[in-house]
């Protein structure tokens, strides 16, 4: 009976021990999606401040480019994401006003070396980040 009680909790400890590592990646992987999605949106923020008709804050979809996330020590890649923008106009429920404004969601996709989709269900998250660039009545 011992032995048997031993066997499951080694056998239990081992899945804890895959369900911690894998959520120690999945954490690692969404923060750097993250990362990647808001230095876009700075990007295009300060595009947008410095001049509102740049071709990437044209109305619709932009992209797909390629960000790798490397480790400083080493080198080795960590994560391959696709990044991908949609702009849209901002409604303005008000009658007779337009807001001269640009709603930006940027869509980060984890990705293999490849390029193909990284879909690893319950590993590999697709982020998605929206902002509103501008706010001026016109």
């Amino acid at each position: 009976m011992a032995v048997l009680l031993l066997t499951a909790s080694l056998l239990a400890t081992g899945h804890v021990f895959f369900v911690m590592a894998a959520s120690e990646s999945l954490a690692r992987s969404k923060g750097t999606a993250a990362l990647a999605a808001q230095n876009l949106l700075e990007s295009l923020s300060s595009s947008y401040q410095q001049n509102p008709l740049l071709a990437d804050l044209d109305w619709g979809g932009h992209g797909p480019k390629l960000e790798v996330v490397v480790n400083p020590v080493d080198g080795s890649v960590l994560n391959r994401y696709s990044i991908a923008w949609e702009v849209h106009p901002v409604p303005d429920p008000r009658a007779g006003k337009a807001l001269d404004a640009k709603l930006v969601t940027v869509r980060v996709n984890p990705v293999l070396a490849g390029g193909a989709l990284n879909s690893k269900p319950g590993m590999n998250k697709i982020l998605n980040v929206s902002t509103i660039l501008g706010l001026r009545e016109q």
